[in-house]
């Protein structure tokens, strides 16, 4: 392919030198450079991948040679960074989530189109290998009607391997890693339209690796009982304090058919299978082979076909919309003890290529 889509990347966090060695495999995206509020920051990174380094937002957003900018900030910075680039006339690829609230989420969409712009957002995992399989299962219809989903996302207790937790704590394990599940659940069967929430913080006090205690003050714990568009009734469960349960990161899918096992909301490689009711169960064979981890800038890639060939791309700003408003009205119902209704909608996400 001849023709690649340029980009900047602000934001020189854990995640940005993952996507700098993913989107060098791709042939529709070049790297023009890179920016952080910290400049060393940007300088190890662009030395290591032979690109520009930019003072500031500002100035990477006015250079004409860059087509399409991807978002690696903090979570409370992700508006006023992708309002930024919007209003320069910049294409935007998010990591999770678009925004934190709906409200805000809802602006920065409709920016876009004002704009005529695109905007996509991370989470993409349902992109994955392991994700499609499942998901070509649900559209054949091997499941018959889907009416229980199981979700499960335990991921550890993070401040003892993260260098910078307190973050992820102050934006909560919902926003956090409960994105993922709901992401893949909502596109592979749809969306939501009201939820019930209960959270609670199970260990107040935790400790960095440098030795430091600070204080949870949102929930490390959240359970959600999340009512489908398509009828389907879901239960998501996220923490982070459980390591070795044995549900991991699951998705368990019930139909009048059978049951799907997904292993993973977010690794590409993990196990598929299906058990037809009263029968034995079958591992499904990946789509094809599978990534070996989580290709988080696949999104990415997909982003910037879709600008090339002027198609649609999959991971829309609608679509994160609508989950935002979902982990919204779990917090509120969480506060309320109340049932909260979800009225956004969104279209879902085709099939990648080489799964339909």
């Amino acid at each position: 392919m001849d023709k690649k889509v340029t980009i900047g990347i602000v934001g020189c966090g854990n995640i940005a030198e993952t996507y700098l060695e993913q989107i060098a495999d791709y042939d529709n995206v070049h790297l023009i450079g890179l920016t952080d509020i910290i400049t060393a920051r940007a300088q190890k990174l662009a030395d290591a991948h032979n690109c520009a380094v930019y003072p500031d937002l500002e100035t990477m957003v006015a250079d004409e040679k860059i087509d399409l900018v991807v978002n690696l900030t903090i979570h409370h910075a992700h508006v006023e960074v992708i309002e930024k680039i919007l209003h320069a006339g910049k294409h935007v690829y998010t990591e999770k989530p678009l925004a934190m609230s709906y409200k805000e989420a809802q602006r920065l969409v409709a920016l876009a189109e004002k704009k005529k712009l695109r905007l996509s957002s991370a989470p993409i995992t349902y992109m994955g290998e392991a994700q499609q399989t499942a998901g070509k299962q649900i559209a054949d219809g091997v499941l018959g009607q889907i009416r229980l989903i199981y979700a499960e996302i335990n991921h550890d207790r993070i401040e003892t391997w993260h260098p910078n937790p307190v973050p992820f704590f102050d934006v909560g394990v919902l926003w956090d890693v409960g994105i993922y599940a709901l992401t893949v659940c909502t596109a592979l069967m749809g969306p939501v339209k009201r939820v019930t929430g209960y959270g609670k913080i199970i260990v107040p006090t935790r400790r960095t690796l440098d030795g430091e205690t600070f204080q949870v003050t949102t929930p490390d714990f959240i359970l959600s009982l999340i009512e489908m568009q398509n009828g389907g009734l879901l239960r998501l469960t996220c923490n982070f304090y459980a390591n070795d349960s044995k549900q991991d990161h699951a998705i368990e899918i019930h139909g009048d058919g059978g049951m799907l096992y997904l292993g993973s909301a977010y690794k590409y490689s993990a196990p598929v299978e299906f058990i037809e009711f009263g029968g034995e169960p079958s591992l499904i064979p990946p789509l094809r082979e599978p990534y070996d981890g989580t290709e988080y800038a696949r999104g990415l890639e997909d982003l910037a076909e879709a600008i090339l060939q002027n198609k649609p791309h999959r991971a829309t700003g609608d679509h994160a919309a609508h989950t935002i408003e979902i982990m919204e009205a779990i917090d509120t119902s969480i506060a309320t003890k109340q049932t909260v209704d979800v009225h956004s909608n969104f279209r879902q996400p085709k099939m990648m290529d080489w799964a339909s």
